[in-house]
């Protein structure tokens, strides 16, 4: 593959959030090196504009592989920093409406390059009143 992909961005610690319904417990996972970027969206409907929060996060292959060091899917939470430990029983009350910097992940997208996985790349967005692409409450 020749020289290796630079991440000059990717200097930020996150927390990841994992529910596991079998254990009944949240696997939480902090991984150093990733890039987080929160932002404000304005999202245009049929009714007119409507402001909403989104965020993309890019986890270079060099701070971890998926599935191997962390599991991150659909309905997964992202904390920048190094989060808190949390118990299942606090994982419904464990959203954006209620935790400062809270992220929902709606989707995930390996990128590939010469066969091989050079980074993971995740986002999602939400509205304050639960309605567009992912609601606060998930």
């Amino acid at each position: 593959m020749g020289e290796a992909l630079r991440y000059a961005l990717c200097t930020q610690t996150v927390t990841l959030y994992h529910p596991d319904e079998t254990t009944r417990q949240v696997v939480r996972t902090v991984l150093d090196g990733v890039f987080l970027d929160r932002r404000v969206k304005l999202n245009r409907t049929e009714t007119g504009r409507q402001l909403a929060q989104a965020f993309l996060l890019v986890i270079p292959a060099a701070a971890g592989q998926p599935d191997r060091d962390y599991t991150l899917e659909p309905g997964d939470r992202v904390l920048e920093g190094v989060g808190p430990d949390l118990a299942w029983a606090g994982w419904s009350a464990f959203v954006p409406a209620a935790v400062e910097g809270l992220c929902c992940v709606q989707y995930t997208a390996p990128k590939i390059l010469g066969g091989r996985l050079c980074h993971l790349e995740a986002g999602g967005w939400w509205t304050r009143s639960g309605s567009g692409a992912h609601s606060l409450t998930n």
